[in-house]
């Protein structure tokens, strides 16, 4: 019974490692479970996404990409979550167009922007004009791999971009010791690997955030005990992106039209309720029910937190206080 009592207790006691809160704009990630809420991260202007009239003119549907922005904003404003608008784009002129669109539109100017070029070829030319327009503080660059490029680091710390993601992926390392030693280095048989957190020092990243990488919708288990020993280890705030994995298999087709949004939301709240610091849910239309499902699990961690491990909620705008 006290080894029952004691797995139970597990799931939302904290991190032995001192947590390092990340503030990014008007969001802050990490800190201890119960601390701050799950950050919801949605993507626009993805390709396929319906608001689109024109890839490769960039252009869209300026009144119904308004109305999915302002859905995040009132489905985080009613529970009291956290949300980024991960932004997308396929040529550096598209990603400029819509990251300046989405600053402008969002009800607060210090709402962040997941740069999300497919490439750094896109990425780059396109950082380097939004820092010019004013926005520096407000992107995070997604995403430092493994293998990113030297020029691209240089060309990060040039723009003095401070926030980033850190992609721990190497489809030959998958398994958690494994993505711990992609962000901290390595020695093998070639020499010492250099690791993300040692690449992003260099690129004058002072907020790093781990993504740690969702292979295949089963490798979500995967990562959700990656995203607790990435946390455990660093004390950086960790999450991953199932979205893809889920719409992408052909398994859950046949349970019907909602099954892949109802297991969306499952994945979002089990990563939630492992320890996940924010979740990237895909499609920003799918907002409202993957974000009141994970406020949920962020008001039971609040609450045990607050009783059990006397950690208090860092706002009285958390979900422990807007939903019970």
């Amino acid at each position: 019974m006290l080894i029952f009592d004691h797995a139970l207790s597990s799931l939302v006691k904290p991190f032995t490692k001192p947590q390092v809160p990340v503030t990014i704009g008007n969001v802050t990630l990490g800190g201890q479970p119960g601390e701050y809420p799950t950050c919801m991260i949605g993507s626009m202007f993805y390709k396929g996404h319906k608001v689109i009239t024109d890839h490769a003119a960039a252009t869209f549907d300026v009144d119904e990409a308004t109305e999915q922005l302002r859905e995040m904003e009132a489905i985080a404003g009613e529970t009291g979550m956290q949300f980024i608008v991960d932004v997308v784009g396929e040529s550096a002129e598209a990603l400029v167009k819509y990251c300046q669109f989405v600053a402008d539109t969002a009800a607060s100017r210090q709402t962040p922007l997941l740069m999300d070029g497919l490439t750094d070829e896109i990425r780059v030319p396109a950082m380097k004009v939004l820092v010019d327009s004013g926005l520096r503080d407000r992107l995070i660059y997604n995403s430092i791999e493994p293998k990113v490029k030297e020029e691209t680091i240089e060309a990060i710390k040039a723009c003095e971009i401070r926030h980033a993601v850190l992609l721990s992926f190497d489809s030959t390392m998958l398994l958690p010791v494994q993505k711990l030693k992609l962000l901290q280095g390595w020695d093998d048989r070639t020499g010492i690997k250099e690791g993300l957190l040692a690449k992003a020092t260099r690129a004058g990243i002072s907020n790093c955030i781990v993504d740690v990488a969702v292979l295949d919708m089963p490798s979500i288990g995967i990562a959700a005990r990656t995203i607790g020993d990435v946390r455990e280890a660093t004390g950086l705030p960790a999450g991953c992106a199932p979205s893809n994995a889920i719409f992408e298999c052909g398994g859950i087709k046949r349970f019907g039209n909602d099954a892949r949004l109802t297991s969306l939301v499952a994945a979002c709240t089990y990563l939630a309720a492992s320890g996940a610091s924010f979740v990237l849910f895909g499609p920003i239309k799918n907002a409202r029910p993957v974000t009141l499902a994970v406020a949920n699990a962020d008001a039971f961690h609040a609450y045990a937190g607050r009783r059990i491990d006397k950690i208090k909620p860092g706002s009285e705008n958390h979900p422990l206080f807007r939903l019970f």
